[in-house]
Parts: structure tokens; sequence; C-alpha cells
């Protein structure tokens, strides 16, 4: 009986955009991370007196965009995620 060899899997990636910042995750992770946000609300802190006050703003603007680990390099132009597994 034959059995076939079964190739390594590579992790999907995902960049998500919370606001004007940029993150790399795996892509199950991203999408709990982005499940989560949608529920949340900004909100700005402000001493007053002696306590802390925070004042509730709005829905934070996020984005999902699916990333191939080839794509994602440091600065030293190396491959950031060459070995996903």
């Amino acid at each position: 009986m034959a059995t076939r060899t079964k190739r390594p899997s590579s992790r999907d990636i995902a960049c998500i955009r919370i606001g004007f910042e940029h993150y790399l995750l795996d892509a199950d992770k991203a999408m709990q991370v982005l499940k989560l946000m949608r529920e949340s609300i900004s909100c700005n802190r402000d001493f007053k007196g002696r306590r802390m006050l925070y004042i509730a703003g709005a829905e934070p603007d996020l984005e999902l965009s699916m990333v191939k680990a080839s794509e994602v390099v440091v600065p030293g132009s190396q491959l950031a995620l060459d070995d996903m597994r």
C-alpha cells in the first residue's frame, strides 16, 4: 500500500489594521482579535481632581488582509517568516 507524503502546510498570515497601526498575526488569531475589537469603543483618559475619568469615543476602524509569508521582510531584507510551520 502506497502512502502519500504530506507537504508541510504553511500557516496563513494576516495583517490587521486597528486605526493607523498594522500588525502581523496568524490568520486565525487575527480573526479572533477583530471579532473582539468590533465590540469595543475607543476612549480617552483624563485626570480630574484625584481620579481618572474615561471618556467614551467611537468604534475602531478595522481591516484584515491576507499576506504570503514570502511578502514579509525585516529591515535587513531577510524573510521574517520563512518557516511558518
